[in-house]
């Protein structure tokens, strides 16, 4: 069974990528590490950021293990730091 997921990025990120949303198909227990694997290769400016990436899964920020599942919402942030 294939899972359709909402991808939505924001700050850099969006410049990064050249949209603000799209959505991507993938495996049955994908995880969010399997989405930017193929995110990487379809917007390869995403590659230079080697980890300088926030995520949110469902409004919940999220790590690159967490399990995706039918209809999730997947934002990507870029890392901010402030002083």
């Amino acid at each position: 069974m294939k899972l359709k997921v909402t991808v939505k990025y924001f700050g850099s990120v969006r410049d990064d990528s050249g949209t603000e949303k799209e959505y991507l198909t993938l495996e049955e227990s994908s995880s969010v590490s399997d989405a930017m694997t193929l995110l990487k290769e379809k917007h390869l400016a995403l590659k230079a950021r080697k980890g300088q990436i926030l995520f949110a899964l469902n409004q919940n920020y999220s790590s690159l293990e967490a399990e995706l599942n039918d209809g999730d919402e997947l934002a990507l942030f870029p890392v901010v730091s402030g002083g």
